[in-house]
């Protein structure tokens, strides 16, 4: 097995490259520094050098507030980039598996939203990651979208709290968002999973069962590790911040996937 993996130095590219290694498939493991997914001479000229049997797209502009403020930038890589991966894809006959985001729902619902929902993003990002989506469902009928929520891993949202509660006893943490804290290693295991067992093309939402707030989660992570931080509950309205978000963003993740408590025990397991 052949791979290249786009966005490998991200939050699940940390997670998922040493899956792969375990599963002794050859991959290349890249980065905007290394291969500008922009620049479609670059990209063109890369890819007729390699000999793949599947691409894995995690490559993206993933800063939601400060996607408002650059929009060109966003697009640029959400789109632009995915359309350029999605061409290459198709040139070679080879299927493609993207990774997206519960942002391109507008969170009006109340019930788990399905892969065949209508979309309408709030947002740059969510529309910037939408259209990365469309191009892909353009160019090529071998494609899996992978849409996904609240995400962490090492260097992530948890550690991060981790790292406060060495400083701080009280944290702010908003309570009118909904959705489900998401493991990259739980993303990254069905990642393989799909590769292996030649899943129908299609969209797919992964994330771990269940719901909850990010003030809730927060809570959470300091009573499995037994932190003494106090985290007081506040509106989005509360706490302005440049892009809005989806009240609710469950996604109807029909997968098999861990609830969300047990998967953040599970990574906290390992954590000091």
């Amino acid at each position: 097995m052949r791979i290249i993996v786009t966005g490998a130095s991200g939050l699940l590219g940390k997670s998922l490259c040493p899956m792969l290694d375990k599963e002794g498939w050859q991959y290349w493991a890249c980065n905007s520094k290394i291969f500008d997914i922009t620049n479609t001479k670059m990209v063109n000229e890369i890819m007729n050098k390699i000999d793949l049997d599947f691409i894995i797209h995690l490559a993206g502009y993933t800063n939601i507030d400060q996607a408002e403020d650059n929009p060109d930038l966003a697009y640029s890589v959400n789109q632009l980039g995915t359309k350029n991966i999605a061409r290459i894809a198709k040139k070679h006959n080879v299927p493609i598996l993207y990774v997206s985001t519960d942002n391109v729902f507008d969170g009006t619902k109340t019930t788990p939203y399905k892969p065949n929902d209508a979309t309408n993003p709030i947002n740059v990002y969510g529309k910037s990651k939408l259209a990365g989506e469309k191009e892909i469902i353009k160019a090529t009928k071998k494609y899996y979208i992978l849409r996904t929520s609240w995400l962490y891993g090492t260097g992530g949202y948890v550690d991060a709290m981790l790292t406060f509660s060495n400083f701080r006893k009280e944290i702010s943490v908003v309570d009118d968002q909904i959705g489900s804290p998401t493991c990259c290693d739980d993303v990254s295991r069905k990642i393989i999973e799909i590769i292996k067992d030649n899943k129908p093309y299609g969209i797919y939402h992964v994330t771990s069962g269940g719901s909850t707030s990010w003030a809730d989660f927060t809570k959470k992570i300091f009573e499995i590790k037994k932190r003494k931080v106090d985290v007081v509950s506040i509106n989005k309205s509360d706490f302005p911040r440049p892009a809005k978000r989806p009240k609710y963003c469950v996604l109807d993740s029909d997968n098999k996937m861990p609830y969300w408590e047990e998967a953040l025990n599970t990574y906290l397991s390992n954590k000091n």
